[in-house]
């Protein structure tokens, strides 16, 4: 092909990717008429951000700190002023496009992982993305604005670049997933390494990079709560329901991405390895021996404390079903070869044609497949309903909490009697409603004012120091009491941790949140 071909071909490519983009992003602006609220992790991105504007970072509590999410949400902090509803808002229109694009970029990236042809390439896509899209949590995942989706687009990305031989975007864009998972390390110091070693022109960029990503994680970590390794510190608080606390943690993880990944998904990998090996492709033998790395990785870090929380596991279950789809798709191309083969036979022997035996042999074996993950593709589709079922009513929740504090009065009503309370999953939004630090919210024990849900969503109860005591209602809205107990006094200076934002003046933003 000519400079001018390949120059226009790289055009088109541009093009047709950039459409892309602007679609997933069209469709992630339109998602926001469906219910939609961040859930704990992203509120607290929001609530960071905000208080790097106003130079207050507190990250003592709540999550572990993600640095992408949190320089987004940074962007985004300067617009509460018009409207509290805006930064969440923009947070998941970025995160469901991320998404998206994460599903896209699977297609596409099997698509070239499968071969020259067109029609196995695009059927081991379609399987690819049907894994990845009902995968257990991937829809919740998009619709409450978690990270790890759009981290796996950044890896996609890279992988699709450095297949393209973009060997600077692929560093740049595993930098960037880096900086929302924190287990792409080591994989992104062996990548770097490599390309460090195989283009010289690279190694100031990844010299850069090298450095500005231990600021990007410890620096703002051991400003907002005084230690560096505050985030590993978080990520190892060994919650109740985390892995490490099983009796044997690793057969825990095991037994995790069992569920997340399922037989036919491994047994379609290990189809997909196989043809790979026979056919000396290197790429996706390195891809394996990626997924079983990082999977391994997991049981050690889950061995050391980690929760083994099922977003550790979300990139080796993307290149799984990657495998998968290529393994699906040419299983049926080889049955349809071989019924070939057979009708050639057949053709040489009584004449006519063979293309009838083609059809035949792939639409056996697809049949076959079918059959085969029929079960496994009724359960995918149950959990998918269920996600989908849980994301109105979880978002009623958040929206309905926004509504208490407005009716009870907003933070001049609720911070002079101290730290408030609240159910424990929505610590982090009550402290962006209150514009109070999460730690503030997180030691409340029911002695100032108290917001409590019940319901299967609404998760742990608030945390009460006297669970017994008389408590005066304030007000109800949906599921949420509002109450503080009968003994509370307002107190005769700011609560302490209290930002000097939640102690001035309350004025109720611009918008309905009905």
């Amino acid at each position: 092909m000519t400079d001018s071909g390949l120059e226009r071909r790289e055009r088109g490519a541009r093009t047709a990717a950039a459409g892309v983009a602007l679609g997933c992003l069209a469709l992630a602006v339109l998602s926001l008429l469906l219910p939609s609220q961040p859930s704990y992790d992203p509120w607290a991105w929001l609530q960071w951000g905000r208080e790097i504007a106003f130079l207050e970072l507190d990250t003592r509590n709540g999550p572990s700190w993600k640095p992408l999410p949190v320089l987004f949400t940074l962007l985004f902090a300067p617009l509460s002023a018009l409207d509290d509803g805006i930064p969440p808002a923009l947070w998941l229109v970025s995160a469901r496009t991320g998404a998206l694009i994460a599903l896209a970029l699977a297609l596409r990236v099997t698509w070239r992982l499968a071969g020259p042809d067109r029609r196995v390439a695009a059927s081991a896509g379609a399987v690819a993305v049907a894994a990845l899209l009902l995968s257990p949590n991937w829809l919740r995942y998009m619709a409450h604005g978690n990270e790890a989706p759009m981290a796996v687009a950044f890896m996609l990305a890279a992988l699709d670049r450095h297949l393209d031989g973009a060997r600077r975007h692929a560093v740049a864009l595993a930098f960037l997933a880096c900086l929302l998972r924190p287990e792409v390390f080591p994989f992104l110091a062996g990548y770097a390494a490599f390309v460090w070693r195989a283009e010289p022109a690279v190694r100031r960029l990844i010299a850069g990079l090298a450095l500005l990503l231990p600021l990007l994680w410890l620096v703002p970590e051991w400003i907002g709560s005084g230690d560096a390794l505050g985030a590993a510190r978080q990520a190892r608080s060994e919650p109740s329901w985390s892995l490490s606390l099983e009796d044997r943690p690793w057969l825990a993880v095991l037994d995790r991405w069992q569920g997340m990944a399922g037989v036919p998904i491994e047994v379609g990998a290990l189809l997909g390895t196989g043809f790979a090996l026979r056919r000396r492709e290197r790429v996706s033998l390195v891809l394996a021996t990626l997924a079983t790395s990082w999977l391994a990785l997991v049981v050690l870090m889950t061995e050391a404390g980690f929760s083994g929380n099922s977003r550790y596991m979300l990139p080796p279950l993307v290149i799984a079903s990657l495998l998968a789809g290529c393994g699906a798709a040419r299983v049926v191309a080889a049955a349809a070869k071989g019924t070939a083969r057979f009708g050639a036979i057949r053709v040489a022997r009584r004449g006519g044609s063979g293309r009838p035996s083609i059809i035949a042999g792939a639409g056996v074996a697809t049949a076959l497949l079918a059959v085969a993950t029929a079960p496994f593709l009724d359960r995918r589709l149950e959990g998918f309903r269920d996600q989908a079922g849980s994301v109105a009513p979880l978002a009623d929740l958040h929206r309905q909490l926004a509504m208490a504090v407005e009716r009870v009065g907003g933070p001049n009503a609720v911070t002079p009697y101290g730290a408030p309370t609240v159910n424990r999953k929505f610590d982090t939004h009550l402290a962006w409603e209150l514009k109070l630090p999460i730690r503030h919210v997180e030691v409340g024990r029911g002695e100032g004012v108290v917001f409590k849900a019940d319901g299967q969503l609404s998760g742990t109860p608030p945390r009460m120091r006297r669970p017994g005591q008389g408590m005066r209602g304030l007000v109800r809205v949906g599921a949420w009491s509002v109450g503080r107990p009968e003994s509370a006094r307002q107190l005769t200076s700011p609560a302490p941790g209290t930002t000097w934002r939640a102690r001035t003046e309350y004025r109720r933003p611009p918008g309905n949140r009905d």
